[in-house]
């Protein structure tokens, strides 16, 4: 259950970010994008319930273990790449995919989380000028400021990929 606090959703102007995430999630049910089974709220917070995940986040799975095997990695990559497909399908870019995103279910297979960065309406050829996104994870248009549409994600996919064969991020540095 994610719980958000509303006083600071508007304080930090982040409600269109939670429609987002709660439309991405209400969307057609799909076995590698993490559903949302109901939204509810109180005067004060509001509550999400979505699939439990009990194998963690990728990225602990890639710290304890310092990189994947290649037929591991094989496999969250295919499962990801699957979800990324659907949300193209559905006009969705999600542009923050990085392995805390990814969760695993009871059965190991790789799960999309966290859709708040999400952008809806994109299709074939359009493009947004939004820079959002993890410092490590930002593809070159999106730093940039040219303008980035479902590109971004396959970009994000190779990176992904880097990082679960090396274990850490191929820009990465410590100074930002």
């Amino acid at each position: 259950m994610k719980i958000l606090l509303k006083h600071m959703i508007f304080r930090q102007n982040m409600a269109e970010y939670i429609y987002t995430e709660r439309n991405v999630q209400c969307g057609p049910r799909h076995p590698f994008i993490v559903n949302l089974h109901c939204a509810f709220q109180t005067k004060t917070r509001l509550f999400m319930v979505m699939d439990y995940c009990r194998g963690g986040d990728l990225g602990r799975v890639i710290a304890q273990e310092g990189r994947l095997k290649e037929d591991v990695a094989r496999i969250y990559l295919a499962e990801v790449l699957l979800a990324l497909e659907e949300l193209h399908k559905r006009e969705i870019i999600y542009r923050d995919l990085k392995p805390d995103n990814i969760v695993l279910d009871e059965d190991g297979h790789a799960v999309l989380t966290d859709f708040g960065l999400s952008k809806e309406g994109i299709k074939a050829t359009d493009l947004t000028n939004s820079f959002c996104g993890s410092l490590a994870y930002l593809a070159p248009e999106v730093l940039n400021r040219s303008g980035h549409g479902k590109s971004v994600d396959w970009y994000l996919l190779g990176v992904l990929l880097y990082e679960m064969l090396v274990g850490i991020p191929p820009y990465f540095n410590k100074n930002r």
